[in-house]
C-alpha cells in the first residue's frame, strides 16, 4: 500500500488477520530529544524516559477522549530511582525522572543497561477516563527494560495478551531514533493466529535498529504482521507537552490548605513554583498569596 509518510513524530493504529489483532506504533525521536532538554538526562536516564514516553503514548492512544489519560509510574531501587509520565488521548506526554543524571551503563556493547540503572521495583500505571475514581494497577517489575514490564502488566493487570518493543537509539550527539510499537490478541483470536503472531514476534530486530534503517512506524507494523489486509484506523501527529499554566498553579497552591498558605504569604518574596514537567517558573508576589487564602477554604 502506497502511503504518503507524515513528518516528524506520529503513531499510528491499526487492525490486522480480520480485527483478531489490534496494533500501535510510534516515532518519538522529536520529543524524546526534548526531553533531554529539558530535564538534561543523561543517557541511560534518555532511553528509560524515551522507552516509557513511547509505551505510554500507544497505550493512551485507545482512549476515547482527548483529557482522557494514562499514567505510568516507575520506581525502582537503583540510582534512576523512578520515572512518572502522563500521556493524554490528544497523542500529547510529559515526564520526568527522579534522578536524571545516572553513571551510564552497558549490558552489552552498545546496549545501555537500563534494568540495572532502574533497579527492583515496581510499575503502576493509571487510566484517568474522566470519571469519579481513576482505574490504577500496580505490578513489580519484570526486568526494569520497560518494553518487558509494560508486557507483564498488560498481561497480569489487563489480561490483554501483548507484545511490546520499545527503542531508543543513542548517537555521538544524543537520540537519533526513537520509537516502538504494541501488538495485541483481541478476545476473538484464535490459538491458530496467537501462534502465528508469536512465531512472527520471536527474533523481531530491534525497532530502533529498524528505524535507523529507515522504516517508520506504518512499516514497523507491515514488516512485523505480514498482513497484505491490514486496516490502520488512525494516524496522529504525537509530541512532548506540559498543560501547565498559572491558573493551574495558583489552584495547586490553594490545594495547600490555609495553614501552609498563611505560612508561605509571611515570606515578603513571594514564592517561585516550577513545573517538574517542562521546568517552566511561575512567580507569586506576597499579595497575591494573601489573596489565595480566601480561596483555601
Amino acid at each position: 500500500m502506497n502511503r504518503k509518510e507524515p513528518k516528524g513524530d506520529y503513531i499510528v493504529r491499526a487492525t490486522a488477520y480480520q480485527g483478531a489483532v489490534r496494533a500501535f506504533a510510534c516515532r518519538t525521536t522529536v520529543l524524546c530529544r526534548k526531553a533531554v532538554r529539558l530535564h538534561r538526562l543523561s543517557p541511560i536516564s534518555a532511553a528509560a524516559l524515551g522507552r516509557l514516553m513511547s509505551g505510554a503514548l500507544m497505550l493512551a492512544h485507545d482512549l476515547k477522549e482527548s483529557h482522557q489519560s494514562i499514567t505510568a509510574i516507575v520506581r525502582g531501587d537503583g540510582p534512576m530511582q523512578g520515572m512518572t509520565v502522563v500521556a493524554q488521548g490528544d497523542a500529547t506526554v510529559r515526564g520526568l525522572v527522579i534522578q536524571p543524571v545516572v553513571e551510564t551503563r552497558y549490558a552489552r556493547p552498545g546496549k545501555l543497561d537500563v534494568g540495572s540503572a532502574i533497579g527492583r521495583g515496581t510499575l503502576t500505571i493509571i487510566r484517568d477516563l474522566g470519571l469519579k475514581e481513576p482505574y490504577m494497577g500496580t505490578v513489580q517489575l519484570v526486568s526494569g527494560e520497560i518494553a518487558e514490564d509494560l508486557t507483564y502488566y498488560l498481561a497480569t493487570s489487563e489480561q490483554i495478551p501483548s507484545a511490546v518493543s520499545l527503542g531508543v537509539r543513542m548517537g555521538p550527539e544524543g537520540i537519533s531514533h526513537a520509537g516502538g510499537l504494541i501488538v495485541q490478541l483481541m478476545p476473538v483470536a484464535d490459538e491458530s493466529v496467537a501462534e502465528h503472531l508469536e512465531r512472527r514476534v520471536v527474533g523481531f530486530p530491534d525497532v530502533s535498529s529498524l528505524m535507523e534503517d529507515g522504516f517508520n512506524p506504518h512499516q514497523l507494523l507491515d514488516l512485523l504482521l505480514g498482513d497484505p489486509d491490514i486496516r490502520y484506523l488512525s494516524t496522529a501527529p504525537c509530541a512532548y507537552a506540559c498543560p501547565c499554566s498559572t491558573d493551574r498553579m495558583r489552584q495547586n497552591l490553594v490545594a495547600l490548605g490555609r495553614t501552609e498558605l498563611t505560612e508561605l504569604a509571611l515570606d515578603p518574596n513571594g514564592i517561585d513554583l516550577q513545573c517538574h514537567f517542562c521546568s517552566k517558573s511561575y512567580h507569586f508576589n506576597q499579595d497575591q498569596v494573601q489573596g489565595l487564602l480566601d480561596q483555601a477554604d
